[in-house]
Order: structure tokens, then sequence, then C-alpha cells
């Protein structure tokens, strides 16, 4: 598929599904390090790096670039393919912002409210994108990504607090109600990814089956982009209360 026919997809519907980008083995190396992530996250106090289940599995490791260095990680980020394709969906330049895995384990997997990316980012003009790279198949059987699609095109919208482990804002059920874009489900298989715009609605369900759910989650914002400082903040405060509710 040409770059120019990505981009337009990219743009309407706000999400992109991009087929065996990464090989089996590339998948391996990941998975090898996710098991040193493992055991690096349990060595950090700061809990805002990583969220379990109620039986004690991780669900999800954030901020992962803050207390983890791995050339094989880094060789995946900066993939020519992947960083060919982003680089002209966003317009120029681009760099890593952050780097998350979501593990979401068979039978106990948490599930993820209706958000948008942008709202925890706070991009003045939402250029910024993710990629959830699949490191196992991912459907909406195992608690797959849910996209409203389309609705990037409302812009950064009002969130409240979720008071929910891994994803500390939500859209408010009476917004939700209200909007009538059609849900996605994408299916993917190990080593494809999916690319969404940082303002599309997303959430996903709870993990009911016996199949694990792995993704590697890159963002990735324009070199240009400029942060709302004040909006920044008020996601941060709006943090520490989720935090601060969940565990004190």
């Amino acid at each position: 598929m040409k770059i120019n026919i990505k981009k337009n997809i990219f743009n309407k519907n706000g999400f992109l599904i991009l087929k065996k980008i990464f090989s089996n083995n590339e998948i391996i190396n990941i998975l090898n390090e996710l098991e040193n992530i493992k055991k690096k996250v349990a060595t950090q106090k700061n809990r805002k790096y990583q969220h379990k289940t109620n039986d004690g599995k991780i669900n999800t490791i954030h901020n992962i670039q803050e207390f983890y260095k791995s050339k094989t990680i880094m060789k995946i980020i900066n993939k020519k393919k992947l960083i060919f394709i982003l680089s002209n969906l966003l317009e120029g330049k681009i760099r890593m912002r952050n780097l998350e895995f979501f593990l979401k384990p068979k039978r106990s997997g948490l599930a993820t409210p209706f958000h948008q990316d942008n709202f925890y980012w706070n991009f003045a003009e939402g250029k910024a994108l993710n990629v959830w790279l699949a490191c196992s198949s991912s459907s909406k059987k195992n608690g797959g990504l849910c996209y409203l699609k389309g609705s990037h095109k409302l812009g950064t919208i009002n969130h409240k607090l979720s008071f929910k482990k891994g994803s500390s804002q939500m859209i408010p059920k009476n917004i939700l109600n209200k909007l009538t874009f059609k849900k996605i489900f994408p299916k993917l298989k190990k080593g494809d990814c999916l690319i969404h715009d940082s303002e599309i609605i997303h959430g996903s369900e709870k993990n009911y089956s016996d199949e694990n759910r792995v993704g590697l989650t890159i963002s990735y914002a324009s070199s240009k982009a400029k942060i709302d400082i004040i909006k920044l903040r008020r996601y941060k405060n709006n943090l520490k209360k989720n935090l601060e509710k969940l565990y004190d």
C-alpha cells in the first residue's frame, strides 16, 4: 500500500492497521526484553510504573524509557520502515516520547475506559500518535483495542478521573452515549501494528479469554509539537489523585 493511501486512511479513520511490520524474531527479542523489564520494574518504588490485576499479575508497565535502556528496544523504536510511515503521517521529523507494555493477562486482564491519548499528553495541536505493536494475537475476544472510527475529528474533549489502574482518565458516559461513531475492533497477529491518532477515542474490554494479550506501545510526536503546560499540570494533578485513591 502506497504511503499516500496509508495517510488518507489514517486521516479519515484516525487509525491505521499495518500487517507483518515486525518479524517473529523481532517479537521474540521484544518478549525476552519484557522479562528483563518485569524484573527491573519490581525494583522501582514509584507506583506509576506498573499496575497489577486483582490476582496479582502485571497488567501494565508505564514510562519504561525512564528506568530501562535496551539496544533491542531502540532498534524497534527506530525501525526505518516504521519511521518512514510515521514521519509521513505527522508530516515531518518525529521523536519518541513514551514506551509502555499492556499485558492484559488471560482471564484477569483489566479493561481500559474510553479515552483520548492527548488528554494525557496535552499537545497543543494534537501532533502525536501511538504505535501499538502486537506481541501476541489481539482481538475483541481477548480484550483487544476498540476505536470509535473517525472520532479524532472532535479534537480533545473533556475527561474525568477514572479511578482505574493504568488509565487514570476517562470520557464520561453522558458524553459517550451521545456519540454515534462506529466501533471497530481490529484483529491483529504477532508482528502487526496499529497506529492511532492522539485524539481518537479508544478503549478495551476485560480479557475473559484463555489467551494473553501482549502489546508494546510506543508514542511519537512531531518534533515541532508543543505541550500546553497548564493542561499538563492539570493532568499530573489528576494522576496523583487517581493513584492516591487506588493505593492510599
